[in-house]
């Protein structure tokens, strides 16, 4: 499996805080973001990695002080790719945002909770989604094998670029 990027990025002249936001639901595949944010923590508790069920609970995080990636799962990314790094102030990347299919489970949709947040004058353009492979979403499912491949490459990604233990 690969990792598709894009290593475009709005340059700071100040360190920037990091939060990591790991969307889901106990359905199967969906579990990605918060698999992820548990791998993350076990190099011990930290209070920029938290565990949401609902895109909206975003607009609590949209602080401009901060980093924010969001980790959620995504059915229908490109069969060689487990892992996708969007940036959504990336005007190619938000298209490729917007243009994922919205059948998940938080009734909500990603890109329009976060274009309801730029309406709303919340800052956007420090968001980065890494969206993981999911294939089955389904109520009371373990995690597929497939998905588990890229709760670690996201995992281990996240790690590098966040310099988390």
């Amino acid at each position: 499996m690969s990792y598709a990027t894009n290593h475009n990025r709005l340059q700071s002249t100040e360190p920037r805080r990091q939060v990591v936001l790991g969307l889901g639901s106990s359905h199967g595949d969906d579990q990605f973001g918060w698999t992820v944010i548990d791998e993350l923590m076990q190099g011990g508790q930290n209070d920029s990695l938290r565990k949401i069920r609902n895109p909206i609970d975003i607009f609590a995080w949209l602080d401009a002080d901060a980093d924010i990636h969001i980790v959620d799962a995504v059915v229908g990314l490109p069969a060689d790719v487990s892992l996708w790094r969007l940036n959504f102030a990336n005007p190619d990347h938000r298209a490729q945002i917007q243009a994922i299919p919205t059948d998940g489970t938080h009734n909500l949709d990603l890109y329009e909770v976060l274009m309801i947040a730029e309406s709303l004058g919340k800052s956007t353009d420090h968001v980065v989604l890494w969206l993981g492979r999911a294939e089955k979403v389904e109520p009371i499912q373990s995690i597929s094998p497939i998905t588990q491949v890229a709760v670690g490459v996201c995992s281990t990604v996240l790690k590098q670029r966040l310099q988390l233990s």
